[in-house]
């Protein structure tokens, strides 16, 4: 969890900043020698003042973690990285990577595999068991508030999508935030 807090704090001051990633994922959420979180790898960041709605540009990022909106629309928002981050908080409670090709052609993608067990309420299909998610009712709970929250941030559309700011001040998450 203090991962994914900090990796939250990171992105939250990266978007006051007018900064738009644009490349969120795991490997570059480096961890110093206390487990602190270290964003990294700025080569694909964008500027974007926050009196625009979004920049038309070239999409550029990781497949898996790519906003499908920007993919289609070429427009980049702050809401990108938000859906970046929700591939990423299904990485921390699944230990599944973002793109596997063995698995069936619909969910290749993490974000789609991981939207098709919450629609289904099959969550428990999705957790590494190493996490113990039936262990205890707060594991079970934190998980499933996470998992929630990733639901929110991989919305297909992006006004559906809470923003980095309302990730981290989410009612009901304060038990695991």
């Amino acid at each position: 969890m203090k991962i994914a807090i900090e990796t939250a704090s990171a992105l939250v001051y990266l978007h006051s900043s007018e900064i738009i990633h644009r490349d969120v994922k795991t490997a570059n959420i480096l961890l110093d020698h206390n487990f602190g979180v270290k964003v990294a790898d700025f080569g694909l960041s964008r500027l974007v003042p926050n009196n625009v709605t979004h920049v038309s540009t070239t999409t550029q990022g990781t497949p898996g973690y790519l906003d499908p909106q920007y993919h289609q629309r070429y427009q980049l928002t702050d809401k990108s990285d938000v859906y970046s981050f929700g591939v990423v908080l299904i990485e921390l409670i699944s230990s599944m990577v973002a793109v596997d090709l063995d698995r069936s052609q619909d969910e290749i993608g993490l974000a789609n595999l991981a939207l098709n067990r919450i629609q289904r309420c099959a969550i428990d299909e999705l957790i590494d068991p190493v996490l113990g998610y039936d262990t205890n009712p707060e594991t079970t709970n934190m998980i499933t508030l996470v998992a929630e929250l990733a639901f929110r941030c991989l919305q297909y559309d992006s006004d559906m999508r809470p923003t980095m700011n309302e990730v981290l001040d989410v009612d009901g998450y304060s038990s695991c935030w």
